[in-house]
């Protein structure tokens, strides 16, 4: 960290210039009415980009027409040309910190390309054409026609998707060109020479039978003198496999879409953006290295919307880092959308409620118990509203059950999150750290405290059955710290997701891994609070790496040679092994946390202790929403 010198230089876009090269990149925050009209959440959550350093801040997945608004809610309608009044706000606000506004304008269609009349094609073409004019209007610097991730704009250039037979068809070079470049010349012609047009496109959809890099090379080639910048990102939307290179997981490597736009920029004469999965580090280097003229990102930004501040005032270790967990993304965006909200950053999505956390009133003493993600959480709010705090950790080190999240080698988001918070924690000049220190209500009541958060977590999960204390048997999580080190052939206990992590790991490393459960993998998943992207490639990752994966057991034994399981119908199964790994859950530390009551007058316990089934999302929430009550 430390020298952001080539994402700080400015550059040209078209008739603008960005003070650098840094991209909020669309997305869907559901944040506007469920009509598609601007709120007041809306403008201040795309604000704190542009007031965070940005030099350009794009508004997302924006509908052109209103079939598509009628099935994609609370998020911006340019089909109604009463939305202007409210866009005008948002690009006032982008403005006042010297950004430039862009905004996607998307049609995703249920028709495909031959299904359509021509008298269709000219109506997409004009609503398109009415929706950039309409953003031109309320003062866009910018617009994005979304010619990618398998959209209707997209499916014209495709011969997997476009079946046409006239001019509109692919049976030429010029057919799959010709709906764009007439798209691109109706909007050009609408918002004249002042307004820059972006088109994001897939640089490979990664999809077998679609459009892979050369073709889109070869196709933005022939388009690129109708645009100002091109915007390469991956993936079909319509082909689940490469919808998690469209949203990268935690469990895919950082930029690994980067090298699609290298391929754009050493074919094309106008700048290059990529996106997907970008630091201020990444950035740097892709910048640094020419893979790409502009860097867009949108989680890093949500994550900590002063990123690129903190880059530029050399404070780049301070940057709050993303985990990757898809969170924001929602589970059900288009069936039952709900606001934006981020894992690590509560705040996000939550505008303005926390745009200015609230100082005391008056001078607060408070006591912590427990040194994990909620602890840290709400030691380092509570300093920021002027409390003094004292942080007991039994350990000899901050992070708790954090530093267990992150330890899976496949985790290494989780891990960079972990050394963040402890790092920014342990920075703090009014929190009193104590390490090695295990609270009890006695020492606590001693420190006179005006308040107390109880973050005291959970156990694992280890039932007594026979044989569970052989020395063949170990914990997930002590795997997962290379405390323990199972034999070659494993059985794991628990298909959860930190099972099926421990799982792929052991596998991708030579172990002969076993996944059992008593649940069917979809009534795990539908239990668990991941988002579903996530979950569905971990559960390909185990695939993959050969993890067999069996259900409907039920451990009753454990001997030095294998386990004893009853399967649905009652019946004893017998799978042999060298060592059984139990990842089975954990319990609250409901009775410790219950003995700190009546230690100040207000006690507030957060996270495992008092939650089942909790995670990173609801331990930093719930010390974060402690922080702010006191």
């Amino acid at each position: 960290m430390g020298d952001y010198s080539s994402i700080f230089q400015p550059i040209k876009i078209g008739p603008h210039t960005s003070k650098n090269r840094i991209e909020v990149s669309p997305a869907e925050p559901f944040l506007c009415t469920k009509e598609g009209f601007v709120t007041e959440e809306f403008v201040r959550f795309t604000e704190s980009f542009a007031r965070g350093g940005a030099g350009i801040v794009t508004v997302g997945d924006s509908p052109i027409n209103q079939e598509y608004a009628n099935e994609n809610h609370f998020v911006v309608n340019l089909a109604d040309p009463f939305v202007v009044h409210g866009l005008t706000k948002v690009t006032d606000s982008i403005h006042r910190y010297g950004a430039l506004a862009s905004i996607e304008l998307n049609l995703r269609n249920h028709v495909l390309p031959a299904d359509m009349s021509k008298e269709d094609i000219r109506q997409i073409i004009k609503d398109f054409t009415l929706s950039a004019e309409r953003c031109k209007k309320a003062g866009f610097d910018m617009v994005m026609i979304h010619g990618g991730h398998g959209h209707t704009v997209a499916q014209f250039y495709s011969p997997l998707l476009n079946k046409r037979t006239d001019e509109y068809g692919c049976t030429s070079f010029q057919n799959r060109c010709r709906f764009a470049n007439e798209l691109l010349d109706s909007v050009r012609e609408a918002v004249g020479p002042n307004v820059a047009i972006d088109y994001r496109i897939s640089g490979d959809e990664l999809t077998p039978g679609g459009v892979d890099v050369e073709q889109a090379v070869m196709f933005a080639k022939e388009i690129q003198d109708k645009l100002d910048i091109i915007h390469v990102s991956a993936g079909n939307l319509y082909h689940p496999v490469s919808l998690s290179y469209m949203i990268q997981s935690s469990y895919l490597p950082m930029a690994t879409n980067v090298r699609f736009a290298k391929r754009f920029r050493e074919e094309l004469n106008i700048p290059v953006t990529t996106v997907g999965s970008f630091n201020l580090d990444l950035a740097e280097k892709a910048v640094s290295d020419g893979s790409a003229d502009v860097v867009a990102m949108i989680r890093q930004f949500i994550a900590d919307p002063d990123c690129v501040n903190k880059a530029r005032d050399g404070r780049g270790d301070e940057i709050r880092p993303c985990i990757r967990c898809c969170i924001c993304t929602g589970s059900d965006p288009h069936g039952c959308p709900t606001p934006l909200r981020c894992s690590v950053n509560p705040p996000s999505g939550r505008n303005p409620r926390f745009d200015e956390i609230p100082k005391l009133k008056e001078e607060k003493k408070v006591v912590i118990v427990g040194g994990g993600a909620g602890g840290m959480e709400a030691a380092r709010r509570l300093s920021e509203r002027g409390a003094n705090v004292v942080l007991f950790e039994k350990d000899n080190r901050l992070g708790g059950s954090l530093i267990i999240a992150g330890a899976n080698p496949i985790k290494g988001d989780v891990a960079r999150y972990a050394d963040w918070s402890v790092r920014m924690t342990e920075r703090l000049e009014n929190v009193d750290i104590r390490l090695s220190a295990e609270a009890t209500p006695e020492l606590v009541k001693a420190e006179n405290p005006d308040a107390v958060i109880v973050a005291v977590g959970s156990d694992q999960i280890v039932p007594e059955i026979p044989g569970i204390h052989g020395d063949n048997v170990m914990l997930a999580v002590d795997v997962d710290m290379k405390i323990k080190t199972p034999g070659k052939k494993v059985i794991l206990v628990g298909a959860g997701l930190t099972g099926t992590e421990t799982a792929v790991t052991l596998a991708r490393e030579g172990h002969e891994v076993t996944l059992i459960d008593m649940l069917s993998i979809d009534e795990i998943d539908s239990r668990g609070n991941s988002s579903r992207s996530c979950t569905a490639m971990l559960r390909r990752m185990a695939e993959e790496a050969g993890v067999q994966t069996i259900t409907g057991l039920r451990l009753t034994e454990i001997r030095e040679n294998g386990i004893a399981a009853d399967d649905l119908n009652g019946k004893s199964v017998f799978l042999p092994c060298d060592s059984v790994v139990l990842s089975m859950g954990v319990r609250a530390r409901s009775q410790l946390a219950d003995s700190f009551d009546g230690t100040a007058k207000t006690v507030i316990k957060i996270g495992d202790c008092v939650r089942r089934g909790g995670n990173i999302l609801s331990a930093v929430l719930d010390g974060f929403y402690a922080a702010m009550n006191i």
